[in-house]
């Protein structure tokens, strides 16, 4: 229904013509209501119908991730914004954390949260922030900004990159660890994993993401690799020491209950924590898309993230080629009844392979059938190298 008719079905008149004479006459002595008095009656019925049909007012979600090696300096940010020029991206997910290092400047003005990490290595200018940058960007064009963290995945696969005091090194025991308590190989999977079992763990990595917050005007927080590697991780000494302290009848189903526990206490404290210092702060996360799979191997239950309100959206990785396996996905997610809280990730690269940017648009116009918060690109890299922006024009 129009908001014009919206009105017309509750016998509103706020249409009519309000240069015409009121149907009943005013009492004897009193003076007809001016103009000016009439369109702040008309205003105030406008906010109320706003406060009760939110629904309304709520606009799809057209987010673009953006890696950290495409900020490292002026010139590339500059170069973002001109690339998406004619695009109507409204949010940009900017990558600030790669590997427990910073595209910005800890503990800037307020050092009420200690972060100790570097700059990332691809930053050549110490006097360079990134981040601020870019705010100042983005706001010139009403675009919001989200901080993009990698949370408990601190290492790649090249240690040479570190610097000396990064967290890797001096606190080696708080790598996560395989059934047989070896830590993680830094090798494996994309990187060494932090262990979400650890508190000093979960201290560490909230002091780093709200130091963010404490010190940036962003828009939002968005959590990537928020889980455990796979599930026969997080055996490391000092977790398994504080999971029997905790839980008193010890198996494999409570050992996997504690583990999803750990990961969303820490969404949990992170969305308290960030929303206590900028209320009007979202709080996202990059997630599986089979929320199955997300729950058994990775204990990522972000079903009841988003159940409880500890994050605003959920952006899912579905990275298909196909269009069709697409659909079938969101509609049987839609049984969930969390569409509106859920953001579509979508593949935006090629790789080897043939995949058009007609394939990119045809899934964008899936999401909108569906109802879905709306979609997020990975990634920026992807979309120039590609060379998709010629015939991905985002409305």
């Amino acid at each position: 229904m129009s908001v014009e008719g919206f009105y017309r079905a509750n016998n509103m008149s706020i249409f009519n013509d309000l240069s015409k004479p009121p149907l009943v006459p005013p009492f004897k002595g009193d003076k007809p209501k001016s103009f000016k008095a009439k369109m702040k009656i008309v205003k105030i019925i406008i906010y109320i119908f706003f406060i009760f049909n939110v629904n309304f007012l709520k606009a799809e979600i057209k987010a673009l991730w953006v890696p950290i090696w495409e900020i490292n300096r002026a010139g590339k940010i500059d170069t973002l914004f001109l690339d998406i020029e004619d695009q109507e991206f409204d949010q940009l997910l900017v990558q600030v954390r790669y590997r427990g290092d910073a595209a910005y400047i800890p503990n800037k003005r307020d050092a009420s949260f200690p972060n100790p990490e570097k700059k990332y290595f691809g930053i050549s200018d110490s006097t360079f922030d990134p981040l601020e940058y870019i705010i100042d960007k983005a706001e010139e064009r009403e675009i919001e900004v989200h901080a993009w963290f990698t949370t408990f995945i601190i290492t790649g696969h090249d240690l040479t990159k570190l610097d000396s005091s990064h967290v890797f090194f001096t606190h080696p025991e708080w790598i996560t660890s395989q059934f047989t308590s070896q830590p993680m190989d830094y090798q494996e999977d994309m990187g060494a994993f932090l262990d979400p079992g650890i508190p000093e763990v979960q201290d560490y990595t909230l002091n780093v993401i709200l130091d963010v917050v404490a010190n940036y005007a962003i828009d939002g927080i968005h959590l990537d690799y928020i889980r455990y590697p796979g599930t026969y991780f997080g055996f490391n000494e000092l977790a398994k020491k504080t999971f029997k302290a905790e839980v008193k009848y010890q198996d494999a189903n409570s050992w996997q209950q504690w583990k999803l526990d750990q990961v969303t206490r820490f969404v949990a404290k992170v969305s308290q924590s960030a929303k206590e210092i900028s209320p009007e702060i979202r709080v996202s996360a990059a997630v599986f898309s089979d929320a199955d799979e997300a729950h058994e191997k990775y204990s990522q239950d972000w079903m009841f993230w988003l159940d409880k309100g500890y994050i605003d959206e959920a952006y899912t990785m579905s990275y298909t080629t196909s269009t069709k396996r697409l659909e079938q996905d969101l509609t049987f997610l839609k049984n969930y009844k969390l569409n509106d809280k859920i953001v579509i990730g979508l593949r935006a690269w090629e790789n080897g392979n043939s995949y058009p940017a007609g394939k990119i648009k045809e899934k964008i116009k899936v999401i909108g059938k569906l109802d879905y918060a709306g979609f997020a690109l990975f990634s920026y890299s992807g979309i120039k190298q590609a060379e998709y922006f010629k015939n991905l024009k985002i409305k």
